[in-house]
């Protein structure tokens, strides 16, 4: 199972009422764990942006806390920040070759690293490499 795939599960077997569905949960959060200790801190990025801001209300300190993560998680190569990469992060993001609007970089998952169409009608995806 991939790891979105996996945290789809947990969460669905998480909110069932069924007693056994939510140990099942906890046997997945294991698998969860493993899958996620794997992973570079760019994607735990990712995932922290995917599954868990949204979450937060705005201008709640939470959110602070958790889009810090996020943006140092996602710059991270290992704890060191490259200059390279500090240059790369003032660059313009590139453009929609479909809609027009700004497009931002998506550290693949379970998939290799991608540009996401920021427009929510459009999503258009180009693979960085």
């Amino acid at each position: 199972m991939s790891t979105r795939d996996i945290i789809k599960r947990q969460r669905k077997l998480s909110e069932s009422a069924r007693t056994l569905d939510r140990l099942n949960a906890v046997v997945l959060a294991g698998a969860l764990r493993d899958h996620l200790n794997e992973l570079p801190d760019r994607q735990i990025g990712q995932l922290l942006f995917d599954f868990c801001w949204a979450a937060f209300y705005f201008a709640s300190p939470e959110l602070t806390i958790v889009t810090q993560a996020i943006d140092r998680l996602r710059r991270s190569t290992g704890g060191v920040i490259t200059k390279e990469e500090a240059q790369d992060n003032l660059g313009p993001q590139p453009v929609c070759p479909k809609c027009g609007t700004e497009m931002f970089l998506h550290y693949g998952i379970d998939e290799p690293d991608f540009w996401l169409c920021d427009w929510v009608s459009c999503r258009n995806k180009r693979y960085v490499r």
